[in-house]
């Protein structure tokens, strides 16, 4: 993809020579009203402007983008960066800025574009269903494991986060039918969770996997798998917290919990926020 952030403008002016007609329309256009245009759809700008999609794409294509749809991106680009705050006018900050943005923006996308409904609704009827529910995660996913905890404990659900592998393996003995486990690597492949997961479906208890692929060994042990959008081909995707998408996850689980059952649900969420700050 060609990258030209700032730049993106000058290098429509500097085409302008080897546009026809309608393609001088149309870079007119985009260069008064940048925003509005990153906005529209292909067919909702050969509509506005009275041209056909394809003069859109040839126009991209002058560009030396390979469509529309990379052309909008940087233009958003080139948008996102012109909007940053006048302390930040640093070239390089802004540059990184809309970078991330952008790569938060695709984690949200792909997280609901990958997200099945009727797995999150299948997922909340365990839930609602097991007597207890753990928690299995190491590391950054240990870590998702106790927000987890904190989230669904507040409304009402019997669970606990295990992040030690041998207490994991344990609790996953003690297992019963209506137990849920709910698995969490990123990677899907760490033989610790795994372990502790198979053992509590001998068990008879339903399992409830957040992996990053469907083909994982994880994934593969689990009732019900919800999958996490990956980071890793994304801008300093090092720097992006793993957490991100797993905590994206678990809010659509919770709004869908609490939805069901919202009277209840908000009272139970009330009750503990007064226990916290109530003064014996």
């Amino acid at each position: 993809m060609k990258y030209l952030g700032k730049n993106l403008m000058n290098s429509i002016e500097m085409s302008i020579e080897t546009f026809t007609q309608t393609e001088v329309e149309l870079a007119q256009y985009i260069l008064q009203n940048p925003e509005e245009a990153s906005k529209l759809t292909i067919s909702q700008m050969a509509k506005k402007l009275h041209l056909s999609p394809a003069t859109i794409t040839r126009f991209s294509q002058k560009l030396s983008f390979s469509g529309f749809n990379e052309f909008k991106h940087e233009l958003k680009r080139y948008v996102d960066l012109n909007n940053v705050p006048s302390e930040h006018k640093d070239i390089k900050q802004m540059e990184h800025f809309a970078k991330l943005y952008h790569n938060y923006q695709d984690i949200i996308d792909n997280t609901f574009g990958i997200t099945e409904y009727t797995r999150v609704q299948m997922a909340v009827e365990l839930l609602n269903k097991a007597r207890k529910i753990q928690i299995y995660g190491l590391g950054s996913s240990g870590i998702a494991a106790h927000e987890f905890q904190v989230k669904f404990f507040r409304v009402g659900l019997p669970v606990e986060a295990i992040t030690d592998p041998h207490l994991a393996v344990m609790n996953a003995a003690l297992c019963e039918e209506d137990s849920v486990i709910i698995g969490i690597s990123i990677s899907g492949e760490t033989k610790e969770v795994i372990r502790a997961v198979k053992i509590a479906k001998r068990q008879g208890a339903k399992v409830i996997v957040f992996t990053g692929t469907k083909e994982s060994t994880l994934s593969q042990v689990g009732d019900i798998t919800l999958q996490v959008t990956g980071k890793n081909n994304m801008y300093m995707g090092q720097n992006i917290s793993p957490l991100l998408p797993l905590l994206l996850l678990f809010d659509l689980l919770y709004t869908e919990l609490v939805s069901n059952d919202y009277k209840n649900r908000l009272q139970l969420r009330e009750n503990t926020l007064k226990a916290l700050f109530k003064k014996d």
